[in-house]
């Protein structure tokens, strides 16, 4: 059986392999494409953009493995239909729950590469990448660090701790200077709020430098004209999505307890366990089409198919996220919805083989 076990597990790694290359190859030349209109742009080089492209492969190797895995089992299990290898299977005692566990198994072991690149490798990438970027398109960032990130605009320099996202910074620092580079003005905020083109500062500590004299005033909120552009913060800031289960939870804990909201985090915490979940569902569901529909289809027709369903699935978990941020529904509720009637389809498939 272990032989069986392994010959099956060869050609599903082989098909999901295969898929994962070229379609991560796809999307990172469609990135490309898009990064050259920027190319020249401030200190955007051709060299650094292709830095970018590259960083951004273990985000797309991770992101895109569950429409890999659905193609892949696809066309391995198919290969083995067409040859009525399967069918050999099947006349050799084998059910079609026993192959289903050998589909499974293959699956476990290439998730565990997958999510020890999506956890370790992708979010550091990805975050030099996003900083690599911003640095190179805007002059007006001076340096961007794990801590936060400095900000030049004109004589002010702006120090930010935390982005929670383009529209809401928190633990925010300001200091202005005079033409003869002499400090005048430092500005302490727990949170800066962009609302109606201008940023609304909470708990204000402003202290006024003077000859041989400092005062300090305290304000609620205090109301900026002009602070950081939202467009900025959305090419620097890492988006939840992206980052690692062990930061977005330190993340989530940090807004908890500053009173600020963490839905936006608590439904990319659940979208990294859906992720690899979503990639053993796609080669549950690959078996029965193999045995069924597809099994006397070409490998064009199967990889038309596993695009299809993977697109259909990737967009259900989206709107999924999207409708349950909006409706306020449970994160855990909303995330792992779509992949429950996946499972229910899947068993009602195999069940009537």
């Amino acid at each position: 059986m272990k032989i069986l076990d392994r010959y099956i597990a060869a050609a599903v790694a082989s098909g999901a392999a295969i898929a994962l290359l070229l379609i991560v190859g796809l999307e990172s030349f469609f990135t490309l494409i898009r990064e050259l209109d920027s190319v020249g742009d401030g200190g955007y080089t051709t060299g650094k953009m292709l830095q970018y492209v590259l960083l951004g492969l273990p985000r797309s190797m991770y992101e895109m493995f569950p429409a890999a895995a659905l193609i892949g089992g696809l066309t391995g299990m198919g290969a083995l239909a067409v040859n009525s290898e399967l069918v050999a299977m099947r006349a050799g005692g084998l059910s079609v729950w026993r192959i289903v566990m050998s589909v499974l198994q293959t699956g476990v072991l290439l998730l565990v590469v997958i999510v020890a690149i999506g956890e370790t490798v992708a979010p550091v990438a990805e975050e030099y990448a996003q900083r690599l970027r911003a640095v190179a398109l805007d002059k007006h960032v001076s340096f961007l660090g794990r801590d936060g990130i400095w900000v030049r605009e004109d004589e002010r320099y702006i120090f930010i701790e935390r982005i929670i996202d383009d529209s809401q910074l928190a633990n925010l620092k300001v200091f202005e200077f005079d033409d003869g580079r002499r400090l005048v003005r430092a500005t302490s905020a727990d949170t800066a709020t962009h609302l109606d083109g201008s940023w609304n500062l909470q708990n204000v500590e402003q202290s006024q430098f003077s000859e041989g004299a400092v005062s300090i005033r305290h304000e609620a909120d205090m109301s900026w004209p002009s602070l950081i552009t939202p467009s900025l913060l959305d090419i620097v800031v890492l988006k939840p999505e992206n980052m690692s289960v062990l930061n977005i939870r330190q993340f989530i804990r940090y807004l908890e307890d500053n009173g600020l909201d963490p839905i936006q985090y608590r439904y990319a915490y659940w979208s990294r366990f859906v992720v690899p979940l979503s990639a053993l569902l796609m080669l549950f569901i690959a078996v029965p089409l193999v045995f069924g529909s597809l099994r006397s289809t070409g490998t064009g027709q199967r990889i038309f198919v596993g695009i299809l369903l993977g697109f259909g699935f990737y967009l259900l978990n989206r709107m999924a996220g999207q409708m349950g941020q909006v409706y306020e529904l449970n994160p855990l509720l909303a995330s792992f919805t779509p992949g429950v009637v996946v499972l229910v389809i899947g068993f009602v498939m195999v069940r009537r083989l």
